[in-house]
């Protein structure tokens, strides 16, 4: 009896430490304490941007993908999934300019070039390479967060560090305005931008023209400024990271981040979406590519899956219409609706651009395909901890029956 039990216990220690290789503490320990100062150094020094990006697609395409370490695998019951590390480094030097100007790919370049300063090059790269997975791309893909209430204490910081940025995550999300779907509704003229199809609640609805409940969409999900409310949780911890790698490659500004809360239900930060078109924007399979026209967009469909009509132009325009109902409309506003954010759908389009070119979109949502429920629901987490925490979980529930199992059928 005692065999068997010895035999199954030693089953799942080899099955959590299958587990534990997956595991981002270490690659966060190490881009946190050891590549940061060094990144740092380098983003601020003199050698010009081209020399950096040129340096760094060197390394990435010389010394990394060469080695077997750029690939990160994931295995749950003998089926592995994989992404290659090196793919999402050459995305994200792509698609910095989008986002964060020079500004954002000086940083991306400066942490591929720190991380071939150091003895062990390759297990650098791979650090920085998942820390970037785990912490900056994964947070765009989880499902929701939970709200909580806002921090009182104020916060007086003025750059983008991790202890600074800590201080801001204290004040949290705070709860969603009721305002947020009223307001985007009445400035996009409750149309659909994609589509063209008008809401149900339409006040003057157009003849021969689909109507349908369409959804305020976020343009970044809120999911992203939630967290434990607890500083001293990994998964705090883990938003501290991610925040710290957001401004860095956004750029945005330390305002943006001061006031994250109310800005993620701020109508800037939405437009208004048939049902499977916000489905398919939140699943990244679609984006808005600015053009030199101001509040003016191209269509950038990556996947056609939720994209049942598109303009003939593949164009898309803002305008704000809040003033086009009559004033008897309980929706009407007497003050201008912000439209949407053009750094907002900046940063949107280039996480859709990374999460496309580097396969790091398919590979989570396989991923999350393998914890769903019962009802197909994907794991309701926050952050990489917290799904690793999931993970964990599952396994000593699974090995714990099997152990018992065979102890009882011994």
């Amino acid at each position: 009896m005692a065999h068997s039990r010895n035999d199954s216990l030693e089953s799942m220690a080899s099955t959590l430490s299958t587990l534990t290789s997956c595991s981002s503490d270490a690659s966060v320990e190490l881009y946190q304490e050891v590549l940061k100062p060094g990144i740092d150094a380098v983003t601020n020094g003199d050698t010009p941007l081209a020399n950096l990006v040129s340096a760094a697609e060197g390394i990435i395409n010389e010394i990394f993908a060469p080695d077997s370490r750029r690939t990160y695998k994931y295995t749950k019951d003998s089926e592995e999934i994989s992404v290659e590390l090196d793919k999402i480094m050459n995305a994200m030097l792509a698609c910095a300019d989008e986002c964060g100007g020079e500004c954002g790919k000086r940083y991306v370049a400066s942490a591929i070039v720190t991380c071939s300063k150091e003895e062990d090059a390759v297990g650098a790269l791979a650090a920085l390479g998942t820390t970037w997975l785990t912490h900056l791309l994964f947070i765009f893909k989880t499902s929701r967060g939970h709200g909580n209430q806002p921090n009182k204490k104020p916060s007086g910081f003025a750059t983008p560090t991790v202890d600074k940025t800590a201080i801001h995550l204290l004040e949290g999300v705070g709860n969603r305005k009721k305002s947020f779907h009223d307001d985007v509704m009445i400035r996009d003229g409750y149309t659909c931008v994609i589509t063209g199809y008008q809401d149900s609640s339409h006040p003057n609805p157009v003849e021969d023209t689909a109507r349908v409940r369409l959804v305020a969409a976020h343009i970044l999900r809120r999911a992203i400024g939630e967290f434990d409310e607890d500083h001293n949780s990994k998964s705090f911890k883990s938003a501290v990271t991610t925040f710290d790698i957001l401004v860095n490659f956004t750029r945005l500004p330390v305002k943006t981040l001061e006031e994250l809360g109310d800005q993620l239900d701020n109508p800037s930060n939405g437009l208004i979406l048939e049902k499977n078109a916000h489905e398919a924007f939140d699943s990244f399979n679609w984006c808005l590519r600015q053009t030199e026209e101001e509040h003016v967009y191209d269509l950038k469909i990556f996947n056609y899956e939720g994209i049942l009509r598109k303009p003939e132009s593949n164009r898309i325009s803002f305008k704000d219409h809040s003033d086009d109902f009559s004033p008897h409309s309980t929706r009407k506003r007497n003050l201008p609706v912000d439209l949407p954010d053009p750094h907002l759908i900046a940063i949107h389009a280039a996480i859709a651009g990374i999460l496309n070119m580097s396969g790091a979109g398919k590979f989570f949502d396989e991923l999350l395909d393998k914890y769903t429920d019962e009802e197909g629901n994907v794991p309701a987490v926050r952050s990489w901890p917290e799904l690793e925490t999931l993970m964990v979980e599952g396994l000593v529930s699974a090995s714990v029956t099997e152990a018992l199992q065979s102890i009882t059928a011994y």
